[in-house]
């Protein structure tokens, strides 16, 4: 196994790999984050987004007679 290293400050934490056995590929700048602008839109859900994905995948109960 190789030596781990780590991203430079300021840049994208992007990872590629498995675990233990990853790199950083990504050198664009995090912007104040962890991540770069592209790698963010990626990783990050915006609350909008959530209440779609979940109104989409939305749970049905089923009803279910219990005996007496």
């Amino acid at each position: 196994m190789t030596a781990l290293t780590m991203p430079r400050p300021g840049q994208c934490k992007w990872t590629e790999g498995d675990s233990g056995n990853y790199t950083f590929p990504c050198t664009n700048s995090n912007e104040g984050g962890s991540y770069c602008a592209y790698h963010r839109t990626i990783v990050y859900e915006t609350p909008e987004q959530r209440k779609a994905r979940a109104s989409q995948t939305k749970f049905v109960p089923y009803n279910r007679r219990l005996a007496a």
